[in-house]
């Protein structure tokens, strides 16, 4: 897979706004203003303990001007990062990553199945 085959959910935030979430993947999602500019991102995770990794790492190597950890709030996750400034190519890299992972769990699981 790779990012031109991203199947994004769009979902307004508020009713005629033009405020934008865009979900790439379970973990992965982006907050875009009405001119389609990005905002903000978010990355999910299982533990605080992942996302303090990830946060600090975001930090570490210059990848964010800004980063938090909160329970989620945009994700299906228990913990997400909210952190700005991230480059498109990272985004775009966990998003694969994260659909890629999501899918040889399904196709485990299947498989599990079938030999049940």
């Amino acid at each position: 897979m790779n990012p031109t085959e991203l199947n994004i959910t769009k979902i307004e935030l508020t009713p005629n706004s033009g405020w934008t979430l865009n979900i790439l993947s379970r973990r992965v999602a982006t907050i875009t203003d009405p001119l389609g500019n990005r905002k903000t991102s978010y990355f999910g995770f299982d533990t605080k303990e992942q996302a303090e990794k990830f946060r600090n790492w975001l930090v570490r190597k210059n990848k964010c001007s800004s980063a938090v950890i909160r329970h989620s709030e945009r994700l299906a996750t228990e913990w997400e990062v909210k952190a700005w400034n991230v480059p498109t190519s990272l985004i775009l890299e966990c998003a694969v990553k994260d659909l890629k992972e999501s899918s040889n769990a399904t196709i485990s699981t299947q498989s599990t199945l079938q030999r049940g």
